[in-house]
């Protein structure tokens, strides 16, 4: 039945070419412009609408990317649906979907912003090579053009439109017009804009962003399709004084001076205007498309006057699905890495398992490859899907690029109170040399500093592994009872909290692509120091061991400010152990404890999305009879890194339940205005009298309030954040500050 209908499309496209060679052919021409370049979508589907045939397509940059996916069958609205789409967002910013990554492989969280390789490479190689990660662009790339590279054999004359697009070899200082090879890698190399996005090689030679030489390709079609008229859609906007920003200095350092015209007896030029637009401008596809529709109908009935006759839209229609039933399914016969040593290319194809009588499906190789660029360890994992005629399947090799075994990485979380905190880190990944992978990290700050040791060791096969992993942990804070601004030093402090620990992760494995599970043991110091409002110190002390199970899920979409996803974090502890209060005797505090945290965020519509939260901490912990043991080593609710800023003993109980909701406006792509509203219901409060540490009330009878308003813009290495916040208890009334980082402390022992 398939092979019928392609044969009766095959006819009817036939036809329609016989009709097509007695009319003017037409040209389509899309310069460059980034984001901008959507406006050619609108264009073509306003063209579409009008009957206007479309012959031949060259594009560069942007217009390369929107013409090539109109020559392989793309109509206008699902080249919408894709631009608006996840996909297409997280591979032009180089972010990794949380839905896809593997949560087991990740690093371990921490405040690091940029890393650099430490090796005997020039400093040039040890930093990154672009701005945004190639990893998930390169991949996405591969599997939306593998199959129409599939149907035209390399020969571009053969997709459903003829195309054409240009880069720059910018070693020979020249344009570059691609015309065979790899579809995908040409439109890739054709919108490589330098250090913004990774060069791809072809024939040997780094490709970068055809705009540099030919940013309106007039002249490449003009040579090689020689239509009787041409379109020229011009998206580019010229800026007299254009800010000095990054983008707009690189483009005027390497961009040759360029030419938008198209002679009036050749066809018509179509100049947008975008000035409302900038480059990265991809959240507002919508409205950039239909900038491109409405100006595409204002200049229809110019073009037609000139090319005469028109093509029904559904002539199109069936063109496109005869093309399309031609594609073949994507599945693979092999997968084979190179580029690394022997032992890492072994473990990345061990990451896609064992075929499925001799074929690994679309699904397989797509969490394989998520699965290998998750661990973090790949400056580039570049695919090529090739394709066999004679066995029907795809063979798929992958040129690794490792990063160095070595890195140093630096961060921190600056902030107008006083939990300001630089970070610094020194990370061993061998990414299958060794199954060892150890991290040696480092926080810093007025009030708080701590020192971190882990070591990994993976076990069992990549597609399927487990841990064993240890840790050792120092950590001291500072607390005040308010929230001081600036650099300040109060004397004497309310609280100092000291631990020590070390823990063994017995074993840990990955429960599904978004969880993990672990089994640990370990043993922990822990001190408290305060002062109660007469100045007097007291000492409390706890030395516990512990035995714990942990389970821990995420496809949060952000570090610190996410908009979307779930995350749940719980752990049950048997820890025995005692006290000691102002070096007295040991007062026996063995425990047993279980807590849960929840988050999940849903998105409503564009702009808007609802976080929802909860925490519950249950524990048979004793109460002991000093107040300030008691308090002190009490578990603590912060909602937002702010709760953090000051001792409130009102957000402190053995057990509790809290929760709370956060609206979230997301203003444009990365700024957002958060707000924040938790209750926090301690099971029984603890109260001070005359020095003793007492339980009041009945049961979650004294609930606690803590609100929040932050504008936050998210950048991918960090978050800039002004807020104000109102909570009850110690120092009860509002607060503000403004942070940049990343707030993600040491762990905790308890925690």
């Amino acid at each position: 039945m398939k092979s019928l209908r392609t044969a009766v499309l095959a006819l009817v496209v036939c036809a329609i070419s016989c009709v097509a060679s007695a009319r003017p052919t037409v040209g389509l021409v899309l310069s460059g412009g980034g984001a901008k370049g959507i406006a050619h979508v609108g264009v073509i589907k306003a063209l579409e609408d009008s009957g206007v045939p479309i012959d031949y397509i060259t594009g560069t940059s942007m217009g390369a990317i929107v013409g090539g996916l109109y020559a392989c069958g793309y109509s206008p609205e699902q080249m919408m649906e894709l631009f608006v789409s996840a996909q297409f967002l997280n591979a032009s910013t180089g972010h990794i979907d949380p839905d896809r990554a593997y949560y087991f492989s990740r690093p371990p969280e921490s405040p690091r912003m940029a890393s650099f390789a430490l090796s005997n490479d020039s400093i040039a190689k040890r930093v990154p090579q672009s701005l945004i990660s190639p990893l998930t662009m390169d991949y996405e790339f591969m599997e939306i053009f593998s199959p129409y590279n599939a149907v035209c054999g390399g020969d571009f004359d053969r997709l459903m439109v003829p195309f054409r697009c240009v880069a720059s070899n910018c070693e020979a200082k020249r344009p570059e017009v691609m015309r065979r090879g790899s579809v995908g890698a040409a439109i890739r190399a054709s919108m490589t804009f330098p250090l913004v996005f990774s060069p791809i090689a072809i024939n040997d030679t780094l490709m970068y962003d055809g705009g540099i030489y030919d940013n309106f390709p007039v002249d490449v079609m003009e040579r090689d399709f020689h239509p009787d008229m041409m379109v020229g859609v011009d998206v580019h906007t010229p800026q007299p004084s254009p800010a000095p920003t990054a983008l707009n200095q690189i483009d005027n350092l390497v961009t040759m001076p360029q030419s938008y015209e198209l002679p009036a007896d050749r066809g018509v030029r179509i100049h947008i205007n975008l000035t409302a637009f900038n480059l990265l401008d991809f959240p507002k596809a919508r409205q950039i498309y239909d900038v491109g529709y409405r100006r595409g109908l204002e200049m229809v009935d110019s073009i037609k006057a000139r090319c005469g006759a028109t093509r029904d839209p559904a002539q199109v229609a069936a063109r496109r699905a005869e093309f399309n039933s031609r594609l073949p399914r994507m599945r693979f016969g092999s997968v084979k890495v190179t580029g690394g040593s022997p032992a890492q290319n072994d473990y990345v194809e061990g990451l896609f398992g064992h075929p499925e009588n001799g074929v690994y499906s679309m699904g397989r190789v797509r969490d394989g490859f998520y699965h290998a660029i998750t661990t973090d360890a790949f400056a580039n994992l570049y695919p090529v899907a090739s394709y066999n005629r004679d066995s029907g399947l795809f063979d798929l090799s992958l040129r690794a690029y490792p990063k160095a075994a070595w890195r140093v990485g630096v961060g921190g979380y600056i902030t107008s109170s006083t939990t300001s905190m630089l970070f610094a880190d020194v990370d061993y990944n061998s990414l299958g040399n060794t199954p060892l992978d150890a991290n040696l990290g480092g926080w810093l700050g007025q009030n708080y500093f701590a020192g971190r040791l882990m070591a990994t060791l993976r076990l069992g096969p990549a597609s399927r592994p487990y841990a064993m992993s240890g840790e050792a942990v120092v950590s001291r804070r500072r607390y005040n009872q308010t929230d001081q601004m600036f650099y300040q030093r109060v004397t004497p402090d309310f609280v100092d909290h000291l631990e020590a620990y070390g823990r063994l992760y017995f074993f840990s494995m990955a429960l599904g692509r978004h969880a993990k599970g672990s089994v640990s043991g370990g043993y922990g110091y822990l001190r408290d120091r305060s002062y109660d409002a007469s100045g007097v110190r007291h000492v409390s002390s706890q030395s516990l061991w512990q035995v714990a199970l942990r389970y821990d899920y995420s496809t949060l979409n952000s570090k610190s400010y996410p908009t979307a996803g779930m995350s749940i974090h719980a752990a049950a502890m048997w820890m025995p152990g005692d006290y000691r209060i102002d070096y007295g005797a040991r007062i026996n505090c063995s425990q047993l404890r279980v807590r849960g945290e929840f988050s999940r965020y849903f998105p409503l519509g564009k702009h808007f999305a609802l976080g929802v939260n909860a925490d519950v901490m249950l524990s048979n912990r004793k109460l002991v009879d000093d107040y300030y043991a008691a308090i002190t080593s009490a578990e603590t609710f912060t909602p937002t890194p702010s709760g953090d800023n000051s001792f409130n003993s009102a957000f402190r109980a053995n057990s509790f339940v809290a929760a709370g909701i956060q609206p979230i406006w997301k203003i444009v792509s990365k700024l957002q205005l958060r707000g924040y509203a938790d209750v926090f219901l301690p099971w029984r409060k603890i109260e001070n009298h005359d020095g003793r540490a007492v339980y009041t009330g009945g049961c979650f009878n004294k609930p606690e309030f803590f609100g929040e308003l932050a504008a936050v813009y998210d950048f991918p290495f960090a978050a800039l954040s002004v807020y104000m916040n109102y909570h009850t208890g110690i120092d009860s009334g509002v607060h503000g500050g403004v942070t940049f980082g990343l707030y993600i402390p040491a762990p905790q022992f308890t925690r």
